[in-house]
C-alpha cells in the first residue's frame, strides 16, 4: 500500500516571480517533495520588495502547489522615496551601510537609523502579522504534519516560530545564512542588538530542529547561540536540480569562454586576475583572440570601471541578469565557470549557491578562493575544478594557462569531476536527506501526543 501524503506547510519571502539565488532552494525542493510523500503549501508575501525579479520561475512551480500569498508593508519602498531613487529599483540598505564612503545623505542615515532601531531582525518584520494570521488560517484548514521556515530574511523563522507556539505544530528552521549576516549592517545601538541577539536565541530554543546551508553557518550560529541548538540539527547543503539542465542547447563557440554567473560586489579584489589575463595575452599571442570574459549578472561600477580599463576591454562582455533558463544556457555554453570567494573568515565558511549549480552545469570551474575555504573542499571533493587563490597573481597566471593550453589541446574535459560525488549535490538526493529528518520530527510529535499522561500516583 502507498505510503500516505504527508504536509508540511514552507514559510518562505522569497519565492517567485523573485529571482536570483535566494529563491532557488525552496524552487528546488518542491520538484522533488511530492514523489517523497509530501505536499507542500506555501506561505510567501504576494507584493515583495525582490533585488531582482523572474517572472518565468513561476513556471517552474509544480501544478496543484497551493500558493497562499499574504500583503506586506515594504519598508523599501519608502526607502527610495525617503532617499529619492526611482521606483523599482533594486537595493538593499545592507550594500548601503557597507558604504565607507562616508557620502550618505541624512536621509539615507536616517532610514539607516531606522534599519538599526525599528527593523529587528530585519526590515521584512512587518510581515509578522499577517503572515502568523494566514498561517493560522491554513494550520486550522489542513492537516499540516511540519512547519519549514526557509531565511532569510530571518522574520520567516519568527512567524514559524510564533505558529508552534499558537498550534503545537512540530517546525523545522533553515538557515541559508547566518542570523547576523556578514553582509548587514552592524547595529548601532546597544538595546536592538541585544534586542536582536534575543529573537535569536529564542528561534535557536523553539524550533524542533535546525537545518543550515553549510558548516560555516553552523559556525557562526553557534556563535551567535552559545550552543543552544546541539543535539538537534544537520547540514544540508544547496544543490542543483539536474532537470533544469536537461534539453539545454550550449551555445556554439570557437573562443576560450570564461563565465561568471550572479552579482560580482565591489568588495572582490579582482585586481590579481586582470593583472594575470594581461599578462598572459603579452606571453601568449592568440590568447588575445581566442579569450572571453562573460558576466551573467550585476557587477559592481568599480569593477567593472576596471575592466573597461584594462588592455582586454574588447573580450568582456556584461549582460546583466538573466532569467534562470538563459543563465543555465550560459554555465554549460562555458568553457570554463569561474567563482570568486572573498578571502575573510565568513567568505571562507560559507560556500556561494552558485557552486552547486556550476557544478549541475558539468563545466570546469576556475575557483579564486582560499584553498581552505568550504568551497574548495566541495571542489576538491568532487574534482570539479582548480582552485587558486584569489590575490595570487601569479597562481592564477598558471591555472589559466594550463587550462588555456588543455582547452588548445581538445584536452579539457567537457564533464569533470567525479560523478558519484558531484550527484550527492542534486536535489533528490538532499531532498531526501531533509525528508527523513522531517519524517523522524513528525513521528516523534506524534507519538508523543499519542501516549497517555501519566497519573499522578503513576509519578
Amino acid at each position: 500500500m502507498p505510503e500516505a501524503q504527508k504536509r508540511v506547510l514552507i514559510v518562505t519571502y522569497y519565492f517567485p516571480p523573485s529571482g536570483g539565488p535566494a529563491v532557488q532552494r525552496i524552487l528546488r525542493l518542491l520538484s522533488v517533495l511530492p514523489g517523497l510523500n509530501w505536499t507542500p503549501t506555501i506561505l510567501t508575501v504576494k507584493n515583495g520588495d525582490y533585488p531582482v525579479r523572474d517572472a518565468s520561475l513561476l513556471d517552474k512551480i509544480p501544478t496543484g502547489v497551493d500558493v497562499r500569498r499574504t500583503t506586506i508593508l515594504e519598508p523599501y519602498r519608502y526607502y527610495r522615496k525617503l532617499t529619492k531613487r526611482r521606483e523599482g529599483e533594486a537595493l538593499d540598505l545592507s550594500a548601503a551601510a557597507l558604504d565607507g564612503s562616508g557620502s550618505k545623505s541624512i536621509r539615507e542615515r536616517f532610514a539607516l537609523f531606522l534599519r538599526s532601531w525599528l527593523f529587528i531582525p530585519d526590515p521584512r518584520i512587518i510581515w509578522l502579522p499577517f503572515a502568523v494570521r494566514e498561517g493560522l488560517r491554513i494550520l486550522r484548514g489542513k492537516k499540516i504534519d511540519l512547519i519549514f521556515s526557509s531565511g532569510p530574511p530571518n522574520t520567516v523563522h519568527l512567524v514559524a516560530l510564533l505558529l508552534k507556539r499558537l498550534t503545537g505544530k512540530p517546525w523545522v528552521a533553515d538557515f541559508r545564512d547566518p542570523w547576523f549576516k556578514y553582509l548587514m549592517p552592524r547595529r548601532s545601538g546597544w538595546l536592538p542588538q541585544k534586542v536582536d541577539e534575543a529573537l535569536c536565541r529564542q528561534v535557536v530554543k523553539g524550533a524542533d530542529h535546525l537545518v543550515w546551508v553549510c558548516d560555516g553557518v553552523r559556525r557562526e550560529m553557534d556563535l551567535a547561540a552559545r550552543g543552544l541548538f546541539a543535539g538537534k540539527d544537520t547540514v544540508i547543503t544547496n544543490g542543483y536540480n539536474q532537470a533544469d539542465f536537461d534539453g539545454l542547447v550550449p551555445e556554439k563557440s570557437e573562443q576560450f569562454v570564461v563565465t561568471y554567473v550572479g552579482s560580482f560586489f565591489g568588495r572582490y579584489d579582482l585586481d590579481a586576475f586582470i593583472e594575470a589575463v594581461e599578462r598572459l595575452m603579452t606571453d601568449e599571442e592568440d590568447f588575445k583572440r581566442d579569450f572571453k570574459l562573460v558576466f551573467c549578472g550585476a557587477v559592481d561600477a568599480s569593477i567593472a570601471a576596471k575592466l573597461r580599463a584594462s588592455t582586454f576591454s574588447e573580450n568582456v562582455e556584461f549582460l546583466g541578469y538573466q532569467d534562470h533558463k538563459t543563465t543555465l544556457t550560459k554555465m554549460v555554453s562555458a568553457t570554463l565557470l569561474l567563482l570568486y570567494i572573498i578571502d575573510s573568515f565568513e567568505g571562507r565558511n560559507i560556500p556561494t549557491s552558485k557552486l552547486f549549480e556550476y557544478l549541475g552545469a558539468r563545466r570546469t570551474v576556475l575557483a579564486l578562493a582560499p584553498e581552505d575555504s568550504d568551497a574548495g573542499r566541495i571542489l576538491r571533493q568532487t574534482g570539479a575544478g582548480v582552485i587558486v587563490p584569489p590575490n595570487d597573481r601569479d597562481e592564477i597566471l598558471q591555472a589559466l594557462a594550463i587550462l588555456y593550453g588543455q582547452w588548445q589541446r581538445g584536452e579539457l574535459s567537457a564533464a569533470p569531476g567525479h560523478a558519484n560525488e558531484v550527484e550527492e549535490y542534486e536535489i533528490l538526493h538532499l531532498g531526501r536527506r531533509l525528508v527523513n529528518r522531517w519524517e523522524r520530527i513528525a513521528g516523534e510529535r506524534t507519538r508523543s501526543a499519542r501516549s497517555p499522561q501519566k497519573s499522578k500516583s503513576e509519578s
